[in-house]
């Protein structure tokens, strides 16, 4: 068995550091073999971990490093919708495997998977449509993580305009429907929808016990009218009857793979599956915990696209406590407008 599937296999939150970097270095050579531009960076690194080489998260929209090397591809997915630059990521059938066994043992580890049956209200693209893109393929991940009843994607495409439509009044009515089964409901998607429909609506809905909101995305092209995170559960256990101990956010991105979810406490914890260091934007040196600075995201499960190493425009602060490792994330570096998942699905909101 490879290092990195020993890996993928073990506990999500226990820290181990020897498995963690022999992945790292099986898939270092991995790359290296197959991906000259990586060989180049790399070549030279000594091993510790702090020095890590990385791919800036700007090149990887700018550049595609998929070549012949890594043979046959399973899935391809991109970062964006329509326009702007796009991130993508291929993943063979070993490392769609790896991505989602990961994913299943984090959401088990924090308590959100279950056998249970849940109807799905969707805040993303049909994944029929939209099968390679990044959000759509994690809704659909999530879905996969209990039994299901009935799935709703609110971002349906149509024919005639030949693009994506948020239909907000037929998402209300099946909000409706679901609140009168019986069955659990579970919301999926980007805050800002959900806000803005609660408010437009009047929503004032008693979902059924054990419904859950787990978000991601954020308020990307909203952030004027963003309410605090404890505010905003405060309001959807107001509106909809969900206890603010079911909603949970989440981050992630195509280029990195890894999910992140917030335990029953609020905090991000990180994975044994990958390594995040913070890093002055100026300097690069890596800086202590408790310090804001660049995310850099290090990762082994994919051996059919070169994204081990990721610096991303995203601040973070990372801290320690009794239970480990959590990471803040604290917005978006840089004053340039970043296009994305969740900027191009916020254009359906008007």
């Amino acid at each position: 068995m490879l290092q990195t599937d020993k890996l993928i296999n073990s506990p999500a939150f226990v820290k181990d550091d020897l498995m963690f970097m022999n992945s790292l270095d099986e898939a270092i050579v991995n790359h290296r073999q197959k991906c000259e531009y990586f060989n180049y960076v790399f070549k030279d690194w000594d091993g510790k971990l702090s020095n890590l080489p990385f791919f800036n998260v700007d090149l990887l929209k700018k550049i595609d490093f998929y070549n012949e090397m890594y043979g046959e591809v399973e899935l391809n997915l991109t970062s964006s919708g329509t326009s702007g630059q796009k991130s993508q990521t291929y993943l063979d059938k070993e490392s769609l495997k790896r991505v989602k066994k990961s994913a299943f043992n984090i959401y088990h580890e924090l308590g959100v998977t279950s056998k249970k049956s849940f109807n799905y209200l969707c805040f993303t693209y049909d994944p029929k449509v939209a099968n390679d893109l990044g959000t759509a393929f994690t809704d659909e991940l999530l879905t996969s993580f209990t039994n299901i009843k009935n799935v709703y994607y609110a971002f349906q495409w149509n024919e005639e305009k030949n693009d994506f439509v948020f239909n907000k009044e037929e998402t209300v009515n099946k909000l409706s429907e679901f609140a009168k089964d019986d069955t659990s409901l579970r919301i999926l998607g980007f805050p800002a929808h959900l806000y803005f429909l609660i408010n437009e609506f009047n929503l004032n809905l008693k979902l059924p016990e054990d419904s859950w909101l787990l978000t991601g995305g954020g308020w990307k092209g909203y952030d004027s009218q963003k309410i605090d995170k404890y505010n905003f559960r405060d309001l959807i256990h107001s509106k909809l009857g969900i206890q603010t101990c079911n909603q949970r956010d989440l981050f992630g991105m195509v280029e990195h793979g890894i999910a992140y979810l917030e335990d029953s406490s609020g905090k991000f914890r990180i994975p044994n599956y990958s390594r995040l260091i913070i890093r002055d934007p100026y300097t690069l040196d890596e800086l202590e915990n408790g310090n804001e600075g660049l995310i850099q995201f290090i990762c082994t499960y994919n051996f059919s696209y070169p994204v081990v190493s990721v610096l991303s425009t995203d601040w973070g602060v990372k801290k320690q406590d009794d239970f480990g490792e959590y990471i803040e994330f604290a917005g978006r570096a840089g004053v340039k407008k970043q296009k994305g998942c969740a900027l191009n699905a916020n254009r359906l909101i008007q």
